[in-house]
């Protein structure tokens, strides 16, 4: 290597023997294959997307396959000064080797061809074994057909403990199983509303293959989530699981403090150490801190430049849609997150997805924190924990969701309010009453839950008014509860307080009379007292009035300025 010159970042690679043979910049994480040895017979590993999944179940694969010698790959490394594994480990096992990283189908027809052809490339690379007196004339018809894309499924649901067992008379030696992202197609099949239909054929195809199969030496599975109440892992004998919330492996995928100091520094980076933490840090793995490593191999990339690169790597239609269908108290939630708070809720580590629902709210936020979205920062009690964005770039990942939902509507929240600060209250009421409407259709608000659509507009505002305001919601304010408080970040600009109400028959003449009722409420109770605290002088007060999606809105500038 000429002097001075950086080895290559192994961006978009993530084959390891790829990345060590090609002296590419590698964060060493071999003693990940110790801790496996180490731990149980079936080893599920639940990770965010991106963070090394898929490297360390290749760097297994070279490490234990038999067919190949592979110590070159691993001299340099940590594992390689452990003799005993070295000897007794590396390449002296059988090993299946499957990634379902790509199974993304729109029906169920699609994803069961990908996964014949998944399951086909395997028994075509270990073909081998017909030509032997390995295996009987009909399990060599079943071999072909297999190899071949027979029409009948049911063929391929076996297909990994036969496998096994015909590698295990081979080889006389038991297989070490390898599965990267084992839910990315389960996880798909729910989006695209075939998960029941296949939902079977999986957990016969893995559970075949995990469960009292004589020729497993070892499983190591890799995804997003744990699956449950499918049968995949019920009854596999010696199931360990590592999630964010286990110590187990919780070094060994992201990139530890240290290990992004020697990164930046290798590259002769300068950096605001402050900086690359608010935006890349804040995840806690088994009470570990860590960094994304995508994220700061981009940023290295791309000479130090702070922007979001993990959040733009890949749909996020399922979140999208939780967000957007979210009932009052996940709207409530997300408020809160997005204010820089905390918020509870119990986590379900065997995750549901036919339970999946914003009605079962505790699956939503499971999605979240495994998703890599939020992350845990306090276990209050047996799996209540509290919840935080962790970090700048995913804090951006939410506001640009719900500017992306805004802008579906062409809803442009700033440019209302625009008009309410100019005293223009005809065009003030004529935009909102749009906005409602585009609102309402699009948070899945029934005409019966004016709190639904009420949390859906504060979030828009939250992240249409940022740069302008600050938006509080149902805060301590004067003597009473302020449903929302605009406090200007130039004080020279006019504040805003407005008070919801919905039209009482027994209380209420029409729409108007509950909306002067709104304003009545906002001065008795000195609403405004907050704004005011912060050297804002003037502070508009608006009265709304709800009834189903029927709406009046009253002000203290009537009759200023018309238009």
């Amino acid at each position: 290597m000429e002097k001075n010159k950086k080895k290559r970042l192994p961006i978009g690679i993530s084959d390891f023997k790829t990345v060590i043979e090609k002296d590419m910049y590698y964060v060493d994480k071999s003693m990940f294959i110790k801790d496996v040895i180490d731990s149980g017979q079936v080893i599920l590993i639940t990770r965010p997307r991106r963070f090394g999944k898929t490297l360390n179940q290749s760097m297994m694969k070279y490490f234990f396959n038999i067919q190949e010698e592979n110590s070159e790959l691993f001299k340099n490394l940590k594992i390689y000064k452990d003799k005993e594994i070295i000897e007794e480990y590396m390449n002296k096992y059988p090993v299946i080797y499957l990634t379902f990283k790509d199974m993304k189908a729109l029906d169920i027809q699609a994803m069961m061809n990908k996964m014949k052809m998944e399951l086909s490339s395997l028994y075509i690379e270990h073909d081998y074994l017909l030509n032997d007196k390995i295996l009987k004339d009909v399990e060599k018809n079943v071999y072909n057909k297999i190899m071949n894309l027979d029409e009948n499924n049911q063929l391929y649901e076996s297909s990994i403990k036969k496998l096994s067992e015909y590698m295990y008379r081979y080889y006389r030696k038991k297989v070490i199983l390898i599965i990267d992202e084992y839910d990315t197609a389960i996880q798909q099949s729910y989006l695209n509303g075939y998960y029941k239909e296949f939902i079977m054929f999986m957990s016969n195809l893995l559970g075949s293959g995990l469960k009292d199969n004589k020729y497993l030496e070892k499983g190591v599975l890799t995804g997003i989530t744990r699956v449950s109440k499918e049968s995949i892992f019920t009854g596999v004998n010696n199931l360990k699981v590592s999630t964010i919330l286990d110590e187990l492996f919780n070094d060994k995928f992201g990139m530890l403090k240290e290990e992004m100091e020697d990164i930046l520094k290798y590259y002769n980076l300068e950096y605001e150490e402050k900086d690359v933490m608010t935006w890349y840090d804040g995840y806690n793995f088994g009470r570990v801190g860590i960094y994304n490593p995508f994220s700061i191999i981009n940023l290295v990339d791309n000479k130090g430049k702070i922007k979001p690169y993990w959040v733009n790597t890949s749909g996020n239609k399922l979140i999208k849609d939780l967000i957007r269908k979210g009932n009052v108290s996940i709207k409530k939630k997300i408020e809160l997150l997005l204010s820089g708070e905390t918020i509870e809720s119990s986590i379900e580590e065997a995750m549901i997805y036919n339970d999946l629902s914003t009605e079962n709210e505790s699956y939503v936020w499971t999605l979240f924190l495994f998703s890599g979205y939020l992350k845990w920062v306090e276990k209050v009690e047996e799996s209540i924990y509290k919840l935080k964005i962790p970090n700048k770039e995913t804090e951006g990942f939410y506001r640009k969701i719900l500017r992306n939902i805004l802008d579906d509507k062409n809803i442009d929240i700033e440019n209302i309010l625009e008009k309410l600060i100019l005293g223009k209250i005809k065009g003030f009421k004529k935009d909102f009453k749009k906005l409602v409407m585009g609102t309402l259709s699009y948070f899945d608000v029934k005409g019966d839950e004016p709190e639904r659509f009420y949390h859906g507009l504060i979030l828009g505002m939250i992240v249409s008014l940022n740069k302008k305001y600050v938006v509080k919601s149902n805060r301590e304010s004067g003597l009473g509860r302020a449903d929302l408080l605009l406090i200007p970040r130039d004080k020279k600009d006019k504040g805003i307080v407005i008070e919801f109400k919905k039209y009482d028959e027994d209380v209420d003449k029409d729409l108007v009379d509950s909306a002067k009722r709104g304003i009545k409420q906002i001065e008795f109770k000195k609403y405004e007292e907050e704004i005011k605290s912060y050297g804002v002088e003037e502070v508009i007060k608006v009265g709304i009035a709800f009834e189903g999606k029927e709406l009046e809105i009253v002000s203290n500038l009537e009759n200023i300025i018309d238009n």
